[in-house]
Parts: structure tokens; sequence; C-alpha cells
């Protein structure tokens, strides 16, 4: 048709001047143009005010369907566009062909879409991440086991550190936090992490709540810990673009490669992070390791001491002044009884802190178990007083008994707490009431012996001296099972 090619802007300005009434020559002297192509527009009516024509055939099945209805299935969770084309387009309609017609009849927030581009000052932030790692196999077995990529990003320059563990616990995730600080040289004002168990507790969009250890690892440090809001990545991009790099990158470098230990596998990544580091960035002009050393003298100086792990739990405290942990006791002061307390367990010392988390009392860590640690202050002064006058009355009635008594009482209250043997010494003494002085010797002298002062084995001693003196007792006239607790007496 003659005109077809000429623009949608010629068109309407002939139909303009058209309806002004100018005449076929005008129109194309002032728009330049032949009289026959103002003539076939003129004739076509491909113009304003012209009849518009019915769709194609292909467009009219959009109308057939409930957009409105599909829209709301959408917000519903696990359902897709590709179930429901499956289910409402119509017969002949695939499922590219509805989501565009979707995508064109949702209507668009575009302020919503609009993100703004954070820029951090240097040595302000680090984002740290796990994902999954590369399999190492066991070369006994052959068997394999799957590892975690660690790996540390920083917001300024996207200097990067990455290291392979066998886990994401809570002491792999505090031990390659300690190593990669030490890769920087330095600890930034913040650390961005996920919200994985081993850094914090509880996730929430506002007010997450981090793990008590890696918070005690922080302020050590001194850094303060940012949690990511929940399924957003957006939120540590640094990161998330680092771990892509590595995974699009060095995974693919050494996917023919089998490793058959952590350290030999962190070795091949050192080498890629050191090359990577060291490759010219196309956005800057430069490297990442030449724009880290503009950031290196901001970071805050790393701690001189290195940090020594705790855990944290929960005991409550018992009629007696003391909490179990470990099946160890630890005296707490009386006004805590029954009360819930949060201990800190370190390798050296316990820490006990109340529910307002006031700290009460601190113990040396007691190793194996059934071990006391009891400090006297922290029992009322009535019951101090009254215990100390049962010590006394318990020594003199030891001494009057014999000197292997006397000998075992003592060792029993001696030290900086008296009170922690008190019921068993009482124990022993009260044998007295249906045992000889002479078998209490001997069973007091046994215990010395061979270091066992228990109530339950001075019991024994004492009754088998009394029933059978100094004579042995026979092996077979007891159980199997029982011979292994039998003590032979024989004449000193």
């Amino acid at each position: 048709m003659i005109g077809s090619r000429k623009s949608t802007a010629v068109r309407s300005e002939i139909f303009r001047l058209k309806h002004a009434g100018h005449g076929h020559r005008k129109i194309a002297q002032i728009l330049g143009i032949s009289r026959n192509t103002v003539k076939g527009i003129l004739k076509s009516g491909d113009g304003p005010g012209r009849v518009e024509k019915p769709l194609p055939e292909t467009r009219v099945w959009s109308d057939e369907v409930a957009w409105d209805e599909v829209r709301s299935e959408l917000t519903k969770r696990y359902v897709t566009i590709k179930q429901l084309a499956a289910e409402y387009a119509p017969e002949g309609v695939d499922y590219i062909r509805f989501w565009r017609e979707l995508r064109r009849r949702t209507p668009v927030d575009v302020i919503s879409q609009v993100r703004i581009k954070m820029q951090h000052e240097p040595g302000s932030r680090f984002e740290g991440d796990y994902c999954d790692g590369i399999v190492i196999t066991d070369r006994k077995t052959g068997r394999t086991k799957k590892t975690q990529l660690f790996a540390t990003a920083s917001s300024f320059n996207d200097y990067k550190y990455a290291e392979f563990t066998m886990a994401q616990t809570k002491c792999e995730f505090i031990a390659s936090q300690d190593r990669m600080f030490h890769f920087f040289g330095g600890l930034p004002v913040y650390y961005v992490i996920d919200n994985l168990k081993s850094g914090v507790s509880r996730a929430h969009r506002y007010d997450p709540d981090l793990n008590p250890s890696y918070c005690d690892y922080a302020n050590h440090m001194g850094f303060s810990v940012l949690p990511a809001r929940p399924v957003t990545p957006r939120d540590k991009p640094a990161i998330e673009g680092a771990i892509g790099v590595t995974q699009r990158q060095f995974y693919s470098e050494v996917r023919n490669r089998v490793f058959y230990s952590v350290t030999e596998l962190n070795d091949c990544l050192r080498k890629y992070i050191t090359r990577l580091n060291a490759s010219e960035m196309k956005d800057y002009g430069t490297t990442r390791a030449a724009r880290f050393e503009t950031e290196r003298p901001l970071l805050k100086a790393l701690p001189q001491e290195a940090y020594e792990m705790s855990e944290y739990r929960s005991s409550k405290v018992h009629p007696d002044c003391h909490i179990q942990v470990d099946r160890n006791f630890y005296s707490v002061p009386y006004r805590f009884i029954s009360q819930s307390m949060r201990v800190k367990l370190s390798v050296r010392t316990i820490e006990i802190y109340s529910e307002d988390h006031e700290l009460v009392a601190i113990h040396a860590r007691k190793l194996g178990k059934r071990n006391f640690s009891t400090h006297d202050a922290h029992y009322p002064e009535q019951k101090i007083a009254a215990a100390r006058f049962d010590i006394l009355a318990l020594k003199k009635e030891a001494a009057r008994i014999g000197p292997e008594m006397d000998a075992v009482n003592g060792e029993l209250l001696a030290g900086v707490s008296p009170l922690r043997y008190l019921r068993r010494a009482q124990g022993i003494l009260r044998l007295s009431k249906t045992l000889p002085s002479s078998a209490l010797e001997y069973g007091c002298k046994q215990a010395r012996l061979f270091g066992r002062l228990r109530l339950q084995y001075i019991t024994d001693c004492a009754t088998r001296f009394h029933r059978n003196g100094t004579r042995p007792v026979l092996v077979r006239e007891a159980p199997a099972r029982e011979r292994s607790q039998i003590y032979l007496h024989e004449q000193p």
C-alpha cells in the first residue's frame, strides 16, 4: 500500500491537515511527500478516528480468563504460575503466552521496585555466610563426606576470605571467624551474618536473639553483629556475590579432582582466593587487594588475649544451696533457692547468673563426678553458726573414739568449706551407737589406707571386723557377682 512505510507521526499530521481544510497538493507540499502517498494514507483510513479492527484470534482467549481470580490464587503459598496456567488457560494456550498475558495485566508498583545502592565506609562492615561445599573422599573406605564453605567479604571493596569446614556448629563457626579476622588483620564495626543457629538462636525480622556463646565472642573481639532479615539475601549482597563467584569459578575448576582431606581442599581454595583478590575488577580498574590496602589501616585492632570458648545452661537451685552441672555441685546464695539460674561454663571456671542477669557466684570448674564446690558465705548465718557448733561437737566425739576416727574426721572437715562433708562425718560417728570403738578404728584405718573415706566403705570394714575379727573372709562363701566387693582382712 502507498505510504505504508510512513511513521505514525506523519500519518497523524496528514489527517490533521486534511481536517483543517487543506488539499492533497498542499499537504504534500507542507510535509515534503508525494500526492499519491497522501491519497493512499487518507484512503486507508489508518489515522485518528478510524474504525478499530478486531483483535487477532490469538488475543481473544485472554478475555475468557478470570484474571482477578488468578491473581488472588497466586498469593497463596506453594501456588505457581505454571499450575494456574494448567488450570485457567484455554486449550491451545501454552504456559509462556499465559505468563506474558498475566504479567501485562498485573499492575506494577514502580516505587516498591526501587532499590537504593548502599555506600559503605571503609572498615565499617564485613558480611559472612555458609553454603554447601565440595565432597572429600576417605582413602581407606572410599566414602564421601560433604563439606561446608564459609566465606566473608568486605562490603566496601569485596575483598574475600573463604575456607571449607565439616559442619556449621558453634565451635566451627567461631573458629572460622577467628581465622578470618586474622586473615584480614583487623575487625570491622559490624559483621553481617545469616540466621544460622550457631549465630542466631531465634530469627526475627526486627528483634532477633543472638546465640549467647557467639554474643560473648563478639563482645570479646569488639564488633557488633547484624543478623540479616530472614529470606532477604539483598541485606548482604557482597557475600552473596562472593559465594556465587566461588561456586561458578572454583567449583568448576576442581570438578574433576578428588580431595582426601579438608586441609588439601583448603590449600587449593587458598590459592584460588589469592588469585581472585589479585585479579582486576572491571568496574574499578584495580584489584580487590589494592583496594583493601586503603581499608586495612581503618580496621580495629585484634584483642591480645585469645577467646575462651564457653557455653550456657540452665539449672535450678536445690534446698542445700547448690546447683548441679555435669554431675558436680556448686553453691549459690541461699536467697536463690528454687530459682532457675543461668550458668556459663568455660574451660576453667563456672559463672552463675540470676534471672536478672546478676552474677551471683564464680567457681573453679570441677572434673569428674559428684564433686562439691561450696562457699560457706552462701548459707544463712544461723545455719553456719549451728554447723560450726556441730563441727566442734564432732571433733570432740571423734577424739574420744580413737586416733583413726579423729584423723578421718579431721580430713573430712578440713579446708575452707567444712560444711561440705558435715553429713558424712555425722554418719560415720553415728556408727558408734551400734559398733565398738575397736571396729570403728579398724574401719577408719582401712579407709585412710586405701583413700576411700566413704560412709559405706567404713561401715562394711567395721562390720566385718566386728563379726570375724582378723580372720580372712573366704571368697567361695560369697556369690560370684559380689567377690569383687569383698575385702580380705589380715593381721597387721
